[in-house]
């Protein structure tokens, strides 16, 4: 595999992560971006190499900039998923009524409650 692919796979994961976090579907993005889904697709699993331009429509899409998709570094999900497994492994030994409260303030916090 060559640097050029090597790019074009990353990017495409990256792609798929900011999708997932964003809680879409390959369709709804493709529909947000006035793309085929099939591009969006073969994007994600690198497989093709897209345009810049086509980039900054799937990124505004997803609601983050050029920027953020080149600088995510996906090593960095190993230690947040570290952090997660240690949070819920701390929220297994809580109350129910405790582990609700926690759900709201993590709501709160991100936006996600509203």
């Amino acid at each position: 595999m060559d640097k050029e692919d090597t790019v074009v796979r990353r990017t495409g994961a990256k792609l798929r992560h900011f999708r997932t976090l964003k809680g879409i579907s390959q369709e709804q993005l493709a529909l947000d971006c006035d793309l085929n889904i099939n591009t969006i697709g073969m994007i994600e699993r690198g497989q093709k190499n897209p345009t810049i331009y086509t980039l900054q429509r799937i990124c505004d899409g997803l609601g983050i900039t050029l920027a953020t998709l080149f600088l995510y570094d996906e090593s960095s999900d190993t230690a947040a998923e570290d952090t997660i497994r240690r949070i819920e492994a701390v929220l297994r030994q809580m109350p129910r009524q405790d582990v609700e409260r926690v759900a709201r303030i993590v709501e709160e916090l991100s936006g996600f409650g509203h």
